[in-house]
Order: structure tokens, then sequence, then C-alpha cells
């Protein structure tokens, strides 16, 4: 019963997008080099502990190498039991389907913040279509939102990039560069 409901909720989160696609937005979209980056924000999915242990990891390597202050990343738990691995910490937040509303959009206070926090970089980690993540990258008001690149995503991203985003560091690394060189003062 749970998972039509689910199916619903993901069904109403796409006419969202839809709508909210269609109409014009007052958002300035703004490039940014990493080495100028004062914050990043980072949204992806995180099925397994192997993922987290990536996430951290990814945190870890962007405060080490690039020194931004401010670097949170949002995480979504697609699965249905109990995530004892996923613990919230300084930076990584998440939210599980349990905690969306009608529209596929959770109420939990870290994804509206999230949403309303202007990061100078925010990086969609995700492969696939993720209705709550999608809806998190559309609201969001950053100026400069970067993704992998495939012709469905085009209205989403200030910038694309050409790599397979299955192993979250390395892909990270490879966005890295190209943020490196890209807009360099």
């Amino acid at each position: 019963m749970k998972l039509t409901f689910l199916k619903f909720k993901f069904f109403l989160g796409s006419k969202f997008i839809e709508r909210q696609l269609k109409k014009e937005t007052l958002r300035k979209v703004q490039s940014c080099n990493i080495d100028n980056a004062i914050s990043m924000g980072m949204i992806c999915v995180i099925k397994n502990i192997d993922d987290y242990e990536a996430v951290v990891k990814i945190i870890k390597m962007i405060n080490k190498e690039f020194k931004i202050p401010n670097i949170k990343v949002l995480a979504f738990y697609p699965l249905k039991d109990d995530p004892d691995f996923l613990k919230s910490r300084l930076g990584l937040d998440f939210f599980t389907i349990y905690d969306l509303n009608y529209y596929a959009l959770s109420n939990k206070v870290v994804v509206k913040n999230f949403i309303s926090e202007r990061f100078d970089i925010l990086l969609d980690l995700t492969e696939h279509k993720i209705i709550p993540l999608r809806l998190i990258l559309l609201l969001s008001n950053s100026p400069f939102k970067v993704g992998s690149y495939s012709e469905e995503k085009k209205s989403f991203y200030d910038l694309m990039i050409e790599t397979d985003p299955k192993d979250y560091f390395q892909y990270v690394k490879h966005v890295i560069n190209y943020l490196k060189i890209f807009n360099k003062k």
C-alpha cells in the first residue's frame, strides 16, 4: 500500500517540476571557480555504507584541498529500512522516504535550510532521476548548479559535465578538475 502511495507522491512531484520548469525563473546564473568558492552544496543518494563513506571522504578531501568554509551535503535514503549506518554529522544531513510530503519534497528543517541557502556551487551527484532531489535542485536559489550530462537534465544545470557519476569520489574529483579551470580570474 505504501509503495503505491510513494509512487503517487513521485507522480505529483514530477508534475510540480514540469509546471515550475515552464515558469520564468528569477535566479541569476553566476559561475564560480572552486578556488574562489566560499560555500558548496551537494545532493546525493546514499543507499549503503559504501556510499556514506565515499561522501564523508569527499567532504574531507574538499576541506583539505580547497578550504571552503561552508560545505553541506544533503543525502536522500530511498529504502524502507532504518539506515543505522547513516548519521547526520557536521556538513552531512539526510532525509528518507518517510519524510516526504504529497509532492515528494521533505518537510524536514535541514531540507528547507538547504534549499534556502545560497551556495556558490551546487553539485548534483545523482545519476538517475530522483524526484525529491530534483525538487531540491529546482527550488534552490544557488547561482551555479553543476551535474552530469544528459539531455533530460539540461533545464536543471548551469554546467553539465559528461562523466559517469556511479562512483561518487571519482565523479567529484573529475568535476573539481573542471571547476579549477572554469572561470579562472
